[in-house]
Protein backbone atom coordinates (compact mmCIF):
# COMPACT_ATOMS: atom_id res chain seq x y z
CA UNK A 1 0.00 0.00 0.00
CA UNK A 2 2.75 2.89 1.11
CA UNK A 3 4.38 1.72 -2.05
CA UNK A 4 1.42 2.69 -4.10
CA UNK A 5 1.43 6.11 -3.09
CA UNK A 6 5.45 6.12 -3.31
CA UNK A 7 4.80 5.36 -7.06
CA UNK A 8 2.35 7.69 -7.69
CA UNK A 9 3.95 10.42 -6.08
CA UNK A 10 6.87 9.82 -8.90
CA UNK A 11 4.51 9.35 -11.48
CA UNK A 12 2.95 12.49 -10.69
CA UNK A 13 3.88 15.78 -13.27
CA UNK A 14 3.78 17.78 -10.40
CA UNK A 15 6.16 15.93 -8.26
CA UNK A 16 8.68 16.19 -11.29
CA UNK A 17 7.68 19.81 -12.31
CA UNK A 18 8.56 20.74 -8.47
CA UNK A 19 12.04 19.04 -8.96
CA UNK A 20 12.56 20.96 -12.17
CA UNK A 21 11.91 24.24 -10.14
CA UNK A 22 14.51 23.41 -7.79
CA UNK A 23 17.04 22.21 -10.44
CA UNK A 24 16.52 25.23 -12.30
CA UNK A 25 15.56 27.88 -9.86
CA UNK A 26 16.46 31.72 -10.70
CA UNK A 27 16.91 32.98 -7.12
CA UNK A 28 20.80 33.16 -7.67
CA UNK A 29 21.86 30.12 -5.88
CA UNK A 30 23.12 28.83 -9.94
CA UNK A 31 25.02 31.71 -10.30
CA UNK A 32 26.61 31.44 -7.47
CA UNK A 33 27.73 28.12 -7.86
CA UNK A 34 28.98 29.40 -11.20
CA UNK A 35 31.12 31.18 -9.82
CA UNK A 36 32.28 29.42 -7.07
CA UNK A 37 33.06 27.13 -10.09
CA UNK A 38 35.03 29.81 -11.57
CA UNK A 39 36.52 31.11 -8.25
CA UNK A 40 37.54 27.04 -7.52
CA UNK A 41 39.36 26.82 -11.14
CA UNK A 42 41.02 30.39 -10.46
CA UNK A 43 42.41 28.94 -6.97
CA UNK A 44 43.39 25.39 -8.39
CA UNK A 45 45.68 27.21 -10.99
CA UNK A 46 47.41 29.94 -8.73
CA UNK A 47 47.83 26.33 -6.79
CA UNK A 48 49.70 24.95 -9.81
CA UNK A 49 51.40 28.06 -10.48
CA UNK A 50 53.31 28.41 -7.01
CA UNK A 51 54.40 24.70 -6.97
CA UNK A 52 55.57 25.26 -10.17
CA UNK A 53 57.32 28.51 -9.22
CA UNK A 54 58.66 26.67 -6.06
CA UNK A 55 59.70 23.27 -7.96
CA UNK A 56 61.80 26.28 -10.42
CA UNK A 57 62.99 27.46 -7.39
CA UNK A 58 64.60 24.41 -5.80
CA UNK A 59 65.82 23.05 -9.11
CA UNK A 60 67.77 26.40 -10.27
CA UNK A 61 69.60 26.80 -6.44
CA UNK A 62 70.25 22.71 -6.45
CA UNK A 63 72.02 22.68 -9.91
CA UNK A 64 73.43 26.13 -8.39
CA UNK A 65 75.08 23.86 -5.49
CA UNK A 66 76.22 21.21 -8.09
CA UNK A 67 77.82 23.87 -10.18
CA UNK A 68 79.22 24.96 -6.33
CA UNK A 69 80.42 21.28 -5.57
CA UNK A 70 78.03 19.96 -3.32
CA UNK A 71 77.16 16.81 -3.34
CA UNK A 72 74.16 14.97 -2.62
CA UNK A 73 72.52 11.92 -1.42
CA UNK A 74 70.86 9.95 -3.99
CA UNK A 75 67.34 10.63 -2.46
CA UNK A 76 67.90 14.14 -2.69
CA UNK A 77 68.25 14.00 -6.31
CA UNK A 78 65.20 11.82 -6.87
CA UNK A 79 63.43 15.09 -5.04
CA UNK A 80 64.72 17.21 -7.29
CA UNK A 81 63.97 14.99 -10.66
CA UNK A 82 60.35 14.85 -9.31
CA UNK A 83 60.70 18.79 -8.96
CA UNK A 84 61.54 19.02 -12.35
CA UNK A 85 58.96 16.49 -13.68
CA UNK A 86 56.37 18.71 -11.62
CA UNK A 87 58.18 22.07 -13.16
CA UNK A 88 57.86 20.55 -16.87
CA UNK A 89 54.67 19.50 -17.00
CA UNK A 90 53.10 22.57 -15.76
CA UNK A 91 55.53 24.10 -18.70
CA UNK A 92 53.37 21.73 -20.83
CA UNK A 93 50.36 22.80 -19.83
CA UNK A 94 51.73 26.61 -19.77
CA UNK A 95 53.66 27.38 -22.56
CA UNK A 96 53.43 31.31 -21.98
CA UNK A 97 55.43 29.88 -18.77
CA UNK A 98 58.96 31.69 -18.86
CA UNK A 99 61.54 27.92 -18.87
CA UNK A 100 64.55 28.69 -20.66
CA UNK A 101 66.91 29.13 -17.99
CA UNK A 102 65.52 26.02 -16.16
CA UNK A 103 65.86 23.56 -18.91
CA UNK A 104 69.81 24.01 -19.10
CA UNK A 105 69.86 23.31 -15.11
CA UNK A 106 67.51 20.53 -15.02
CA UNK A 107 69.84 18.92 -18.09
CA UNK A 108 72.42 19.77 -15.46
CA UNK A 109 70.87 17.72 -13.13
CA UNK A 110 70.23 14.82 -15.06
CA UNK A 111 73.43 14.21 -16.33
CA UNK A 112 74.82 14.56 -12.94
CA UNK A 113 72.71 12.13 -11.88
CA UNK A 114 73.57 9.56 -14.44
CA UNK A 115 76.92 10.04 -14.13
CA UNK A 116 76.79 9.70 -10.07
CA UNK A 117 74.28 6.79 -10.51
CA UNK A 118 77.05 5.05 -12.78
CA UNK A 119 79.74 5.72 -10.80
CA UNK A 120 77.79 4.84 -7.10
CA UNK A 121 79.31 8.08 -5.85
CA UNK A 122 76.20 9.48 -3.98
CA UNK A 123 77.07 11.51 -1.14
CA UNK A 124 76.10 10.47 2.23
CA UNK A 125 76.53 13.61 4.12
CA UNK A 126 76.74 15.93 1.88
CA UNK A 127 80.56 16.71 1.45
CA UNK A 128 81.84 19.27 -0.97
CA UNK A 129 83.78 17.18 -3.88
CA UNK A 130 85.21 18.00 -6.88
CA UNK A 131 82.14 18.83 -9.83
CA UNK A 132 80.40 16.35 -11.87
Amino acid sequence: MPTDIILAVFASSGFWAFVQFWINRNDGTQKELKQIREDVAKLSETVDKNAAVLARTHILRFDDELLNGISHSQEYFRQQLDDIDTYEEFCIRHPEFRNSYTTIASEHIRETYRNLLEKREFSMKGEIHENS
